[in-house]
């Protein structure tokens, strides 16, 4: 039992100690210009821009035959191919063939670009490092039919695709001699003259479901991918339902996701590639700033990083979401230990920049957890563009006297003492306080970060965000992070250190930075009664030591600033 004890000791003291900072996301550095953003307060954590991806699903396909599946991606999930290597679909020539079958019911995505084959980076203005090239097939805003040259031309079908809940073969075959050829269940329903060449991407990655990884992401199922290196005729497509079309000497790759979940390996041109979950290939490929969106109604290309900040700064940066169109953009911070999952004393900050005119009665400034579990800061307009905190699945609290002005940067603020009270902070003064003795329930299976919006894209923020921070105590208001000129430091938390020495164990911390902490303990977690440990620590080396007899139970220790 005495080593048991040691072992549950050493599990605890990973976590964060009371009074850390346990997220500070001031959005100043993107590395390599993608959409991940660091952690300022050294724990670890990672957000992303955009809406978080999800993980595709398998459904029946086209021809209905048991065995037959079908990949279903519901606007916010995808599938990848790494192609760096070997290059099979970087075709550099005409003529070539995309083709695949495709059911869905939801007409919202008219109006939006949508992908359902893609390889490469789409066009647009010049960007350092940034190649932009490779092709697409897909919809256009105008919901027709739709092949792209990136960087090149797109070429437009005037045919809409029918969104009826029904499975529907498309293609377009593209060759310098006939242009642009568009089918649809197997007829053809367009041709359009085009003999412009394919310009090489920067990129050679596939994706179905989207496009440059995070943008025109599809709500439908989709099967059969296929691409060919010909201008296939009418009879060579794989149009019909019931009958899967061989593979072809001309075939560079074609997934028929009948495995039940990711990878799906792919047949054609050795080596065919495997197709994996965007939400798995983002961990080492983050999209690039402005090149992620998803969810229920996406901007064009996601958030977008600002030099617009409370600071003024040259090196400083904030992120806008939402626009004009009312679009949801959301980031969102992956949290697999719970670093931000509250349940105590804790404070919530953010700078914001509130649009002029509000589009709804609530915005989210971020959202912990899932509707029953967690908390959330929000901006609530109905109650006349009142501070908003909501502790998920027992209330929502707007204040009473704390306003947000529209247009400016402001510094909000919520301090919650577990089981007292409520304050709320505008520009680092207090603003109201209330009762409150109702708690924080912990997240226990949604331990994400959202940022802009809550979970599901609801209530989504329009504005600025800059300089999120989250705190495992009750700041006092000359402890937030309210002066727009200088970001709050992060100190980095003093760490206990566990040694074992025959039948006892020791407990060191760095004497230096650690004046007046204190040494508490606690025999059960959850829990609040902590005691002080009553041996006192010895000052040798530049460390204190407080030596522990070991017992048959087990005891959990933390070391709390003052």
């Amino acid at each position: 039992m005495a080593c048991l004890g040691f072992v549950f000791v050493l599990l605890f003291l990973t976590r964060p100690a009371l009074g850390d900072v346990v997220g500070y996301f001031k959005f100043d550095t993107f590395p390599d210009d993608n959409g991940a953003f660091t952690d300022d307060a050294g724990k670890g954590l990672q957000g992303r821009l955009g809406f978080p991806f999800s993980a595709p699903r398998s459904v029946p396909g086209p021809s209905g035959q048991a065995g037959d599946l079908a990949v279903a991606l519901d606007g916010s999930s995808g599938l990848a191919t790494d192609d760096s290597a070997a290059g099979i679909l970087n075709f550099l020539t005409a003529p070539l063939t995309l083709e695949c079958w495709v059911l869905s019911t939801n007409a919202l995505q008219i109006g939006r670009h949508r992908a359902f084959i893609s390889y490469g980076i789409p066009g647009g203005p010049p960007r350092e490092g940034l190649v932009r090239g490779g092709y697409n097939f897909g919809l256009a805003p105008s919901g027709e039919l739709r092949f792209t040259l990136f960087a090149v031309v797109d070429v437009f079908s005037g045919v809409p695709f029918p969104f009826d809940g029904q499975w529907h073969h498309v293609a377009a075959s593209y060759s310098v001699a006939d242009g642009v050829r568009f089918y649809l269940d197997g007829a053809e329903v367009a041709s359009v003259p085009e003999n412009r060449a394919i310009v090489p991407p920067g990129s050679r990655h596939l994706d179905i479901g989207a496009f440059f990884t995070g943008l025109g992401r599809f709500d439908g199922a989709i099967d059969r991918v296929r691409i060919s290196k010909a201008a296939l005729t009418p009879d060579q497509l794989d149009s019909v339902a019931s009958t899967v079309k061989p593979v072809r000497n001309d075939t560079a790759v074609l997934y028929n996701f009948n495995e039940a979940n990711p990878p799906y390996q792919g047949q054609g041109l050795p080596p065919a590639g495997v197709a994996v979950s965007t939400a798995e290939w983002v961990i080492n490929h983050p999209p690039r700033i402005g090149a992620s969106a998803g969810g229920p109604k996406a901007s064009a290309a996601g958030p977008g990083v600002v030099t617009n900040t409370p600071s003024g700064a040259a090196a400083d940066r904030a992120v806008q979401f939402g626009g004009a169109d009312f679009s949801i953009d959301m980031a969102f911070v992956q949290d697999p230990n719970g670093v931000l999952n509250l349940n105590g004393d804790w404070t919530l900050e953010a700078w914001v920049q509130v649009a002029a005119v509000p589009d709804g009665d609530r915005d989210v400034i971020f959202y912990y957890g899932s509707p029953e579990h967690g908390y959330s800061l929000s901006v609530n307009y109905a109650a006349g563009n009142k501070l908003q905190v909501t502790t998920l699945g027992i209330a929502d609290m707007p204040s009473d006297t704390a306003i947000i002005q529209p247009d400016v940067w402001q510094h909000l603020a919520v301090v919650h003492r577990n089981g007292q009270s409520i304050t709320y902070f505008v520009n680092g003064q207090e603003a109201d306080t209330r009762s409150y003795a109702g708690g924080t329930r912990l997240a226990t299976t949604n331990k994400v970060l959202y940022i802009g919006a809550e979970w599901d894209g609801g209530l989504a923020f329009s504005g600025l965000i800059d300089r999120i921070r989250i705190s495992n105590t009750a700041l006092a208001a000359n402890q937030l992070d309210s002066d727009p000129l200088n970001p709050a430091v992060v100190e980095a938390p003093v760490r206990l250190a566990i040694g074992l020495s025959q039948s006892n164990f020791t407990l060191s911390w760095p004497d230096a930075g650690s004046s007046g902490y204190l040494l508490e303990f606690i025999d059960t977690l959850p829990g609040t009664l902590w005691s002080p440990e009553p041996a006192a620590p010895v000052v040798a080396a530049g460390q204190k030591t407080v030596t522990i007899p070991l017992t048959g139970s087990t005891r959990f220790y933390r070391l709390r600033r003052p």
